[in-house]
Parts: structure tokens; sequence; C-alpha cells
């Protein structure tokens, strides 16, 4: 079924991020730079012939997903696919009845999966349990399937996955939205300025205003262009000084990955936002320190920086209100923070973090490397980003994505949304959390070189705790 969609506007040649994106992902496995997320539904799994439909019905609305990428490496430009069919882009895979209802096992067997370079760079997965009819040793990724059905009350899921040289993660949650969102048809989505966000997983908690190409220009051409340039620059380069000795860097990286999963009620944290001013994604950054610093003990103090800091990248959208293809190409920057690992007080780590992170400091990155990102030479963005994914120096990515809306499939809400972020080259372990139905839900993604991943998700509640009862102590009758 050849489908042609409405792209807006001409089409452009690919950034100098996106090439960059592909390279990186041509220093390791492709399926490494694939971003997305999974979603948990209850009752029984549709057909694929039922997803192929109504995928297509929702298309329309997200045009980019027609283009892909063409032309020679070096001069690489996005055209509209001619040929474009969406059950190209439909896959099934039956799992064992215990793994179809297992988030760990779920998004674990996606993590691999190919996505082929001769289409558009995304596709949709039906996780299935093998009790639907099928066998387990996976299904057709372009062929017919068995009618889905759940008999052992398992559920199923759904994946959405796309290459980051295709979408950053808020283009990604964006496109999630769209295809599976719960009101259909929605509203028209409002602008909304940068953001934390995932480096290719996905929009974040709080908005900043609004930024776009002409504000980051004119703000670049003022009298302090040249501050705004040096600044800016100095982005790229590596911190003056190496994170804290960690011995998550002790052994090379296997490029094997493991993934773990924690969900955790918002009650506690919102009550920890209200009793502190801070927001949800610095509470869930001081439970990240909290984490990290319980994980490996031994890593501090007397071997690290007197400071005591880990070194993350934080993920921040740049993309403009005004950019004609908003699903497409990667346009995400860098914040790049301290974890206060050396502090031992949860609400000193958190005080501090609630200093770094500030919307004024995330809207500032956001205009300057909106501009850096339209003007920088290509190999000039090698090289920085060579310095920049340097693990001595950053040795981990997090990100805080957000979906605006509920997600359902037909009338069967979204049970659960965990996020799929990338594997940075040369870092061993990526952080991500989303929120839905008043729940928080982690994805630790971390390469075979760190031992003791499974240990993350309880660690990471265990921070919450401790934070919540540090900030909110039980009152005295």
């Amino acid at each position: 079924m050849t489908l042609l969609l409405s792209v807006p506007e001409a089409l452009p040649r690919l950034s100098t991020q996106d090439r960059i994106t592909l390279d990186l992902a041509r220093r390791g496995a492709d399926s490494a730079m694939h971003l997305g997320l999974v979603l948990l539904l209850d009752g029984p799994a549709p057909t694929r012939a039922e997803l192929v439909a109504h995928l297509a019905a929702r298309l329309p609305a997200v045009p980019e997903l027609s283009c892909r990428i063409d032309g020679p490496p070096t001069r690489p430009r996005w055209v509209v696919d001619r040929s474009f069919d969406p059950a190209r882009h439909v896959h099934e895979l039956v799992l064992p009845g215990a793994d179809a209802g297992d988030p760990d096992r779920l998004l674990a067997a996606v993590l691999d999966l190919p996505l082929p370079e001769d289409r558009p760079r995304w596709g949709v997965w039906l996780l299935r349990s093998a009790a639907d009819g099928g066998s387990a040793d996976g299904g057709s990724a372009d062929g017919g399937s068995a009618d889905g059905g759940s008999a052992d009350g398992v559920g199923y899921a759904l994946c959405y996955r796309a290459h980051h040289a295709f979408q950053d993660g808020a283009a990604a949650m964006a496109t999630a939205e769209e295809l599976f969102g719960a009101r259909w048809p929605v509203p028209p989505r409002r602008p909304v300025g940068p953001h934390a966000g995932a480096p290719g997983t996905a929009s974040a908690g709080t908005a900043t205003g609004a930024s776009s190409g002409s504000s980051a220009s004119s703000s670049a051409g003022s009298g302090g262009a040249g501050r705004f340039r040096a600044v800016t620059v100095r982005e790229l380069l590596p911190p003056l000084r190496r994170s804290a000795s960690w011995s998550g860097l002790d052994r090379p990286l296997t490029g094997r990955r493991s993934v773990s999963t924690a969900v955790v009620d918002l009650a506690g944290l919102h009550a920890v936002c209200r009793a502190t001013g801070a927001s949800l994604n610095q509470v869930c950054l001081a439970a990240a320190t909290g984490t990290l610093r319980s994980w490996r003990p031994g890593d501090r103090p007397a071997d690290a920086l007197p400071t005591g800091t880990l070194h993350a990248n934080l993920g921040v959208s740049v993309r403009g209100p005004d950019d004609p293809h908003r699903l497409l190409g990667n346009r995400a920057g860098v914040l790049r923070i301290g974890l206060p690992c050396g502090e031992s007080s949860p609400l000193a780590q958190l005080r501090q973090l609630q200093q770094q992170v500030t919307p004024a400091r995330i809207a500032d990155l956001g205009r300057r490397h909106l501009a850096l990102f339209q003007r920088m030479p290509y190999w000039y963005g090698r090289l920085g980003l060579r310095h920049s994914l340097d693990p001595r120096y950053t040795p981990l990515s997090l990100a805080d994505v957000r979906l605006r809306r509920p997600l359902a499939f037909g009338d069967t809400p979204v049970r659960l949304v965990f996020p799929l972020p990338v594997s940075v080259p040369g870092q061993p372990l990526f952080i991500a959390w989303t929120v839905g139905r008043r729940q928080l839900q982690v994805t630790f993604l971390t390469d075979g070189a760190l031992t003791g991943g499974a240990e993350l998700p309880g660690l990471w509640r265990r921070a919450l705790t401790a934070l919540e009862a540090a900030a909110t102590p039980p009152t005295v009758p």
C-alpha cells in the first residue's frame, strides 16, 4: 500500500548534527543510535493488519515519516520516499508469555533490531505473547501474522523506534503522540521553546520560553556577538576537570547492552517539589545522584576529585517553533551538569542541582546551540563532539522525557511508557525517565562493562525515599 504524504516546504540537506550522528552510528552497531519508547497495554493484542491500518490513518498528521536519506555521504539530503508503504515499517515480535509482560525483557528484545537504510529510518513493533498463536522464535517483519488475542492475560506492547539522525528525542515523543494519542483528532500542538530533554530520548518537563532561528541570530548579531560565539564554541570542549573517579570506566566498553526499569508513584516526588520548590526534573536529577553515590561506594572520596562531581550530559531541545519540519532531524543540544556525588545530604544534592539546572540557563543554552548547529562546519562539529563525549570527562547521559497527552491503541489506554534511549559512544550509562498515569517510569541502559545494573532500580527508589524523608519530615503530634 503506497501512501503519499504532503511534506511541508522543500526538504533540506542533512544538518551537520544529523551527519555527525550517522558517523557515530558507524563506530559501532547502528542500532545503538536508535531511540524511542515502549508502550505496555492490557488485553488482547491487535493483529499486524489492524496496526498497519491504524498507522495509515494517523500518518497524514506526521508527513515527515515518509522522508528518507539520499545522496552521497558527503552531501546527504532528505527526500520524500515515493514508494513509501506503512506496512514496511510495521514489524512483529513474538515473545514467551512471561517476557510479553516484563518491561525489562520487552525493552531488551528491541534494543538491537535493525532499521533498514533503504526506507525512512523508523519502525513500529508489535510485541505479543506466544500464547496469541505465534511461535516463540519471532514474527515476520514484512509479512502477515496470526491474529492477536491474549489468552494468558499478559497483555502486549507497542514500540516506536527511530534513528537518532532521523529524529531527536523530542521529535520521537511528538511522533508517538500523533500515532498513539488517546484523543483523535487532536488539537494543533502549541510551539514550545527549548527544554531539558534527552540527547536522543525526548522532550522534557520544563518549557523555558520561545526560541527560534531568528531570535538566536539576532542575539548573536548584537554587541555581544563575540562573547556569544566564544561561550557557544566552548560548549563543545570538555570540562577543565575530569569527572570524579568512577569504577564504571575501569574496563573498556563491550557494546553489549543491558536494560532495567523502575516504576515509582508520583505522590512522594510531588511532595518533595512542594517542600523545596524544586521541579520534578531537578528532583529526578537528585535521585540519579543518590543512586550513583550508593551504587559505587568505593569511588568516593579518597580517589575522587575534591568536589566529588560526576559529570553528565542532559539533553536540551533547540528546535525552533518555526521549524517547518518539526519531526525531522536531530536538534538536541547538551547541558553539561555536575552530579554532586561527593555530597552525603540528599537535600544538599538537590539544592546544588537547583542552582545548576535553571530555566534561564536552559533557555540561554538553547538559543546558543540553535545558532551553533545552524552555522557549525562539519569538520568542526566532529572534532567538538569527539572531545565532548570523552568518558573521562562526561561518562553518562540523563534525560527527562515527557509526553504531553495520554496514549492509547483504540479504546485501550497505555498502562506504562518506558523511554528507549540511545547508547552514547564512550558512555556506559544512560538514565531516562518519563511520567504517565500518576507514575514515574525510569529506564537504565548500561553497557556490559558495568556490573550490577540490575541494582539500579532499587537504588533509585531508595534515593527517592531518602530525599522525601529529608524534605518532608513527619509532623510531631
